[in-house]
């Protein structure tokens, strides 16, 4: 069933912006009367059918609520180093498929800092990337992008129950798994030359439990996959 986004849907009708029109009409071919399913991105989804198609706007009526598969039980925040290249649109994907409720983009010591004008840009693509994530895999919450944010600033602020960063195997008093559940948890994954003696240590500081994934070293791109899988197994969802 084709998955339409619509932020600010609410019965009995919506107007598609021109990105989600183009996408619908263009690249899907839909055809007035098809039948879709709408979403909003913050746990509602109605089905649907396309009531009119205009050289300016595309028109939905929405026919009745739909029970989305329910999103985990712990709010997880997932607190990355920026990664190079497209590597971050992989983890962003991911992520969104694994049901974390907010993905913060870190900027940590061994990161090179981009400009203004990269940050707005690469924030654009990973929210686009987000709501696709979202569309392909049946979700109705799209996780919230937030801005490029120190390390320290990540930790300070944070009002998470527990804090979990993934280290590398040889980090002292680092464990295998989190036994306990909390209720919300920061889980902050290292950029491609790991986290810095500073960050281990500031971290441990603010009473972060450290996770090893293994006793190999990860590739950077994969490592939060394999960490928030790690985390709701330990944690029982789904």
């Amino acid at each position: 069933m084709t998955r339409v986004f619509v932020p600010s849907a609410a019965p009995p009708r919506v107007t598609l912006s021109s990105d989600e029109a183009h996408h619908l009409t263009r690249v899907l071919r839909a055809r007035a009367g098809d039948a879709v399913v709408v979403f909003d991105g913050r746990g509602r989804e109605w089905d649907a059918r396309i009531e009119a198609i205009a050289a300016d706007a595309v028109t939905l009526e929405l026919l009745a609520a739909r029970t989305p598969p329910a999103e985990p039980a712990v709010r997880l925040v997932l607190g990355v180093a920026l990664l190079k290249g497209d590597q971050m649109d992989d983890v962003v994907r991911d992520a969104t498929m694994l049901g974390v409720a907010a993905i913060v983009p870190v900027l940590s010591d061994h990161v090179a800092v981009p400009d203004q004008a990269r940050r707005t840009r690469s924030h654009e693509r990973w929210t686009r990337v987000a709501v696709a994530s979202a569309k392909q895999c049946g979700r109705a919450t799209v996780p919230g992008l937030m801005p490029m944010t120190a390390f320290d600033a990540v930790l300070t602020g944070t009002d998470c129950q527990a804090i979990v960063m993934c280290v590398e195997p040889a980090a002292a008093g680092a464990a295998r798994f989190m036994p306990r559940r909390p209720a919300s948890a920061l889980v902050l994954v290292g950029p491609e030359g790991g986290w810095s003696a500073r960050e281990v240590a500031r971290a441990g500081e603010r009473g972060a439990h450290l996770l090893t994934l293994g006793p190999r070293t990860l590739r950077a791109e994969i490592a939060p996959v394999v960490a928030v899988s790690a985390l709701w197994t330990a944690w029982d969802w789904p």
